[in-house]
């Protein structure tokens, strides 16, 4: 295919895979019989093993790693990493709170760094390699934590990272609800991605961003309306997808529309409109 300069593409990722059974049937339905090309592993997962099992026999999926330091266990037991987490192994639950407390602590950078690169490691010894790196949260962003994921995905050669920047305007036109949230979101990971966009050095990374505004109600109506207004360039779509009621999903995600993400990413309606407006469906293997 000769690439213009209006070619778009398009990378969809489930995350949180590992997080919960429920989520990882519905990541594997939704690369198996719908769109979904990539999936983000949460290696500290309660059913991370389950998932990883799932990778390992569908090479079509490709893996990345989703950086877990907020609402999840550690890797590494609570003596290596005191700073980081609770003595039960458990990390901070607000996300502000524990971003305030990363960027002003400075004992905490090196077990962050000690705790990524065990997360990495983990997922290497299961027999998967990741090709891209995100976080829980967007948390890999953060100003103390990027230059450790810089470096980690450096060391590790690690192709592939996720920038936030995602279009407000578009997002707000096709679901108005909490305006504000979305607003003061959409400038803070835009700040944050132009300032990593600026180290990346020769990581690659998406162009645009859906998923992060609009989290939880990536639904099919959602998607119907933004796939034909996509910009030119590789634009990563994030969903939540899962089969149906958990405990962890309700316990960390209570208001999200799993089964209706699932459905969208399951929808003929969806895959007919990726053909219509040749819009070509990639992973990050192809980034």
């Amino acid at each position: 295919m000769i690439r213009t300069r209006s070619h778009r593409r398009v990378i969809i990722t489930g995350d949180d895979f590992g997080l919960a059974p429920a989520m990882n049937t519905a990541v594997i339905e939704a690369h198996e019989q719908g769109i979904l090309t990539c999936a983000s592993l949460m290696i500290n997962g309660p059913a991370w093993q389950e998932a990883v099992n799932l990778a390992r026999a569908r090479p079509g999926l490709c893996p990345g790693l989703h950086l877990t330091l907020i609402q999840g266990r550690a890797v590494l037991p609570p003596p290596h990493v005191p700073h980081l987490v609770d003595s039960q192994g458990n990390f901070r639950q607000q996300p502000v709170g524990a971003g305030f407390y990363y960027f002003f602590s400075r004992p905490v950078k090196q077990e962050i760094y000690a705790e990524l690169q065990a997360q990495i490691e983990k997922m290497l010894d299961a027999g998967l390699r990741p090709w891209f790196l995100n976080g829980h949260l967007n948390i890999h962003l953060h100003p103390a934590v990027w230059p450790l994921v810089l470096d980690l995905a450096g060391q590790y050669n690690i192709p592939a990272v996720r920038l936030a920047r995602e279009n407000l305007r578009v997002t707000l036109s096709l679901n108005p609800r909490r305006p504000t949230y979305k607003t003061v979101h959409a400038l803070i990971f835009a700040w944050l991605s132009r300032r990593a966009s600026q180290t990346l050095g020769g990581l690659k990374t998406n162009d645009h961003l859906f998923g992060l505004l609009n989290d939880g109600w990536m639904d099919e109506p959602f998607l119907l309306g933004l796939l034909p207004r996509l910009a030119p360039g590789v634009t990563e779509i994030y969903f939540h997808p899962a089969v149906g009621p958990d405990r962890e999903l309700q316990r960390w995600m209570p208001h999200y529309r799993h089964q209706e993400e699932l459905a969208a990413l399951t929808s003929p309606k969806i895959a007919d409109t990726l053909r219509k407006h040749e819009l070509e469906l990639i992973s990050f293997y192809d980034v």
